[in-house]
């Protein structure tokens, strides 16, 4: 807008950016903007609604977007793991591989592998539109690693930690003639674990400057006492945070539970007193109808990473069930695929398929429903939504504009459905954290990718020679890679 279209009279405030496009604001109302636009001043929303207004009213130093492209809230990404990102393909089709790769690559990486594996993600996660991700680290010595790496990029991070204090043994259907599971606490270590996190809590509160928060990180229930769990309850409760728990993940998990407490995973913490509006499951996949129904009365908070359904072969999280039930539901990536707008389309296909299919209901589980748990549902999930999650007066400026100009997204008749159903993180063109541009033309600002690349190489190559040997079947079966 030029002088001459501005009202006589009329001054315009100043203004950081103004973006411009079809703005899907995500506010109650969930209001759409087909010619819209929104003023950012500081880290903060200044302004939100038609174009023409905003324009009229702020002179940003800078634009960003334009007529064909799509503003939305920041993606938030409610659960993964930054140790993982320079092993996953290492985890392919071998089974078991969480404990087999995963977490032994957090023992192998050391301080400066894991920034650089932390730093790999973060830049795929906001090269992809996401501007919160989530860590739930196994190794409490990679914490300030993650949290610093989460500062130095500019992306938002929900910093889970927490120690083991229960060793758990399933006696296998073969060995039940002279063997029971078991299962052994470690008070020592749940003490130290219980200080730690009381000084984890306090400093990174401060420390994080409102960009990383800290979350309690209480692994599972074989390998959590449930003493520590409701030590974990009540400090979440005085440091106002989440505990986060992977839960209902495979049948062993769910085997030594009913062997040891004649319970499931969700029906024992519920028995013990430790579910409530500050939990926040994992994956729960293999959830009956009865422990949705505790979920939902406690007011407990799920984070749904769909391709890991897929990965350890074990079943398709009721979603539609959870969310019907009233269960505030968000999306993980779980590093497997760092890109949101992917796992929205998967979550959305894997839900029709699951259910949609069987009891032909194209409409219990739509797209608006996967953009909510991207944006505000993620948001909630991690009691984070009155800052972020939408588009409104107010919140933070996390904002993600998406380029439309191409044939995938445009023309398009409906915003949200287009995103969900057509989008990938290469169309991301510009995102702001907090106010800040940290992506601009598709390109992170905040990380030197050329070496990173290098970098990650070279610590991909050791990780590699310390796990390969791990693995049951060879990485190829019948594609031979010669170097």
């Amino acid at each position: 807008m030029t002088d001459a279209d501005r009202p006589a009279g009329h001054e315009p405030q100043s203004a950081d950016f103004v973006i411009t496009g079809t703005v899907v604001t995500v506010d109650p109302d969930r209001r759409v903007y087909a010619d819209g636009a929104v003023a950012v001043r500081g880290s903060q929303i200044a302004a939100v609604g038609p174009r023409a207004e905003i324009e009229a009213a702020y002179e940003p130093r800078r634009r960003l977007g334009g007529p064909r492209d799509l503003v939305i809230p920041g993606l938030i990404d409610t659960h993964n793991h930054m140790a993982q990102a320079l092993v996953r393909s290492l985890a392919l089709e071998d089974l078991p591989n969480i404990t087999r790769v995963y977490i032994p690559a957090e023992d192998v990486l050391g301080d400066d592998g894991i920034r650089t594996s932390a730093r790999v993600t973060m830049t795929n996660l906001l090269r992809a539109g996401v501007t919160t991700t989530t860590d739930t680290t196994c190794t409490p010595e990679h914490e300030e690693a993650v949290g610093e790496t989460a500062l130095e990029t500019g992306i938002r991070c929900a910093l889970a930690v927490g120690d083991r204090d229960r060793t758990s043994r399933l006696a296998s259907n073969y060995e039940q003639i002279e063997g029971r599971s078991a299962y052994r606490d470690d008070p020592g270590v749940r003490a130290d674990n219980i200080a730690h996190l009381e000084d984890f809590l306090t400093r990174w509160s401060a420390q994080g400057r409102g960009m990383v928060r800290p979350y309690i990180h209480a692994a599972s229930v074989p390998s959590i006492s449930d003493q520590m769990f409701l030590a974990a309850q009540d400090m979440a409760e005085r440091h106002d945070t989440a505990v986060m728990t992977h839960i209902n993940r495979d049948r062993e998990e769910i085997e030594l539970c009913v062997s040891l407490f004649g319970r499931r995973p969700f029906e024992h913490l519920s028995h013990i007193g430790a579910l409530g509006p500050r939990f926040l499951a994992i994956h729960a996949m293999l959830t009956t109808a009865r422990e949705i129904r505790l979920l939902a009365e406690a007011g407990a908070k799920l984070t749904h990473a769909p391709v890991v359904c897929t990965d350890i072969v074990s079943a398709v999280t009721d979603i539609v069930g959870m969310r019907a039930a009233g269960v505030t539901v968000g999306l993980g990536c779980d590093t497997v695929i760092n890109d949101i707008l992917a796992v929205m389309r998967i979550a959305f296909f894997m839900q029709a398929q699951a259910a949609g299919i069987p009891m032909y209901d194209p409409i219990g589980f739509t797209t608006e429903d996967a953009f909510d748990m991207a944006t505000i549902d993620g948001a909630r999930a991690l009691l984070w939504d009155g800052a972020i999650g939408s588009l409104e007066v107010g919140k933070a400026a996390d904002i993600t504009v998406i380029d439309g100009e191409n044939p995938r997204l445009s023309p398009r008749h409906n915003p949200v459905g287009s995103i969900v159903r057509y989008a990938t993180g290469t169309d991301v063109r510009s995102v702001l954290v907090d106010g800040r541009l940290v992506v601009d033309d598709g390109r992170v600002l905040t990380v030197d990718e050329e070496s990173l690349l290098d970098e990650a190489d070279e610590v991909a190559s050791r990780v590699r020679a310390d796990l390969v040997g791990r693995r049951y079947w060879p990485i190829n079966q019948r594609y031979k890679v010669i170097d």
